[in-house]
This record gives structure tokens, sequence and C-alpha cells, in this order.
């Protein structure tokens, strides 16, 4: 938190750029505590540059929560699938009768996958939850084997039962996402992608299909108008065999087919045009095609479908630092004193 504010006081930018949701998370703190801090001049340059870089402030509890979120879809009348929300073991039980498996398991305020299980019956479901009410940081393994001892135990000697929990029907079809930039409440620009593969079951898109489907505009902009979003925001859908949408979550920030640009200007330059009223010299280079495999994920050696290559050009170092665990890279880097390690360190000052 004192680093984003450090670089917010030594750039004094207009407008500030979320490329993830601990730095979402980070800047909702800042705000509340300038909020907290009336009267200092510093604290009310803060307010004004976050509430015009994410919106109003109101949104915030909004854009944490899928359980919020969910809330707010259904007052706007957007499909999504139908969810029990619960904030106990007991409640779990209780609600037995009503669950149609499978069903996701979703962990309010989590991000990127991490937060997200699938059940196919109540014992999995009992598992799902045990796991998810660990600390994050643990391994997979840990976790797992700690989920599966108090399992067997009664609800007392449980792990606290986590944030609220959403128990979702699961939807089966194919995996979308509409990326879309806008300001004070208003869509300046959007795209739409289908998955056609992903990097693990609930994870990021690796392989996308440029995409037309006015159900998925229509609920982006819904959202953004109820809530009155600005920046960059992901929209997360399934399409089921009917290819009718459903609204599964909501991602404040960047995501990673926001930079792309097919058939029309790019999110980057909307954005540009709308605060300060003129054109960029340059816009993102177009897609070529409707497929694209989307940097730095990698696309499985058996696709059969010809795609554009994501993957930025003229910046090889970069490029192979990105595909290298970050642990790894930078421990080698130091450890040989190589270019590497700064080089990656001034791109993400530059980005």
């Amino acid at each position: 938190m004192a680093s984003i504010k450090a670089a917010i006081a030594d750039w004094a930018p207009f407008l500030v750029v979320c490329n993830d949701d601990v730095a979402v998370r980070e800047l909702h703190e800042i705000y509340r505590r300038a909020r907290i801090e009336t009267g200092s001049h510093e604290s009310a340059g803060l307010i004004e540059l976050i509430e015009s870089s994410l919106g109003d402030h109101r949104s915030f509890a909004a854009t944490r929560s899928k359980s919020r979120l969910l809330s707010v879809a259904q007052a706007l009348n957007v499909r999504y699938p139908p969810t029990i929300v619960v904030n106990s073991y007991e409640e779990i039980d209780r609600q037995l009768g009503r669950i149609v498996y499978p069903v996701l398991i979703k962990l309010d305020e989590s991000w990127g996958g991490r937060g997200v299980r699938l059940a196919i019956n109540h014992r999995e479901l009992l598992f799902a939850v045990l796991e998810l009410s660990l600390p994050p940081i643990w391994p997979k393994s840990i976790k797992r084997l700690a989920a599966r001892i108090t399992q067997q135990l009664p609800d007392r000697w449980r792990v606290p039962f986590p944030q609220k929990i959403s128990i979702q029907n699961y939807v089966s079809g194919r995996p979308a996402n509409r990326a879309v930039v806008c300001w004070q409440g208003r869509v300046l620009a959007g795209i739409s992608v289908e998955a056609i593969e992903t990097d693990s079951q609930f994870g990021p898109t690796t392989l996308a299909r440029m995409l037309d489907n006015g159900e998925l505009a229509d609920a982006a902009e819904k959202i953004v108008a109820s809530q009155k979003l600005s920046g960059f925001v992901g929209f997360d859908f399934m399409l089921d065999r009917a290819n009718q949408a459903w609204f599964l979550e909501m991602n404040p920030r960047a995501t990673p087919t926001s930079h792309l640009r097919f058939r029309a200007p790019s999110l980057p330059a909307s954005l540009f045009s709308t605060v300060t009223g003129r054109r960029p010299n340059n816009d993102v280079r177009e897609v070529p095609q409707e497929m694209i495999a989307i940097f730095p994920n990698r696309v499985s050696r058996q696709s059969l479908h010809p795609y554009f290559d994501d993957t930025p050009e003229g910046e090889q170092e970069f490029v192979t630092a990105s595909k290298t665990s970050g642990f790894f890279v930078r421990f080698w880097a130091r450890r040989n004193n190589s270019e590497i390690y700064r080089k990656l360190d001034d791109k993400i000052v530059d980005v």
C-alpha cells in the first residue's frame, strides 16, 4: 500500500489502471483510509484519483463480492445461474434439499479461479468448503489433506467458516468473456471472446475466438451503468447449448483481452480519446483473424485451430522472463547478475 501511494505521489497520474485483483483491493483500502483522514491535501487527491479511475465508491463492495454482484444482476434482470449464498456449515445442511448437483462452490472476494471448486455430491461440496476455508497461500496438496482430515470432525472442530460461500448451479457450455472500458457508468468500447482452451478448469483463457453476442454486451452495459463504473472491467459468462449467455462474475480490472483490437478502435484508445478529447497518435495492433492465442498463456500443442499469436513483438527477454516461473527467474537472475532481472523490472515500471 505504501508502495502504491509512493508511486502515485511520484507520477501524479490522471488515472490508475489496476492489472490484478490485489491492486483493486489495495486501492479500495487506500480510499477507505483517505476518507477517514479528512482535511489532508494528500487524502483529497487520492479520493479524487481513485474515484476517477474506478468509478462511484458505492460500487466497491459489490465489485469485490461475488454474492453482492449477483444481487445486482438479479435486480437488472441479467440472466445468471440459480445460486444459494451461505455463511455457516449449519446453513449448508439446511439448504441440502435445494441443491441440484453438479454445483460450483465460489468463495467471496477470491479471483483467478483460485476460489472456485466443482462438486457433484454433498461430500464433495463439504470438502470444497473446508479446503476454501484454509489460507490461500498454503500449498494445494496440504489444503486437500487438511480438508480430508477435518471432514470427519464435528462442526465445532472444523476450520472457521470463511466469508460468504456461493453454491451455484453448474451451466454446461462454453466460457466467454466481455472486456470493456467505461467512463462514469458508460461503456466506451468492448470486445467479446469465447474460450476455446483454458490453462486449467477454471483458469484464464489460452486460446480464444472473437465473438459477436448482444447478450454479453447488454449485460455488461447494464451493470456498468448501475454501478457507475470507470476504467477497465471484465465480465465472465457461460454460453449454453442454446447460445444463451449466463452471467458468472465480474473482474473490476484490466483482463487479458483488454488490449485486443478487432475491426474497431481499441479499449485503451477509446479511453484516451474520452478523457483527453484527442485521438492517440497510435493504436494497438489489430488482430488479423478471429482466433487468438493470448499471451502469456500457452496453447496446447494438440490444437488444430490456426490462430494469431498475441506474443509481444521485439521484447524477447521480457517474453522469456514472463513464461518462466517468477520465483525461479528472479533467483536465477540475481544469482547470475543478469540483465533480464533489471530489464523485467524496467518493463513492469514502463507498463
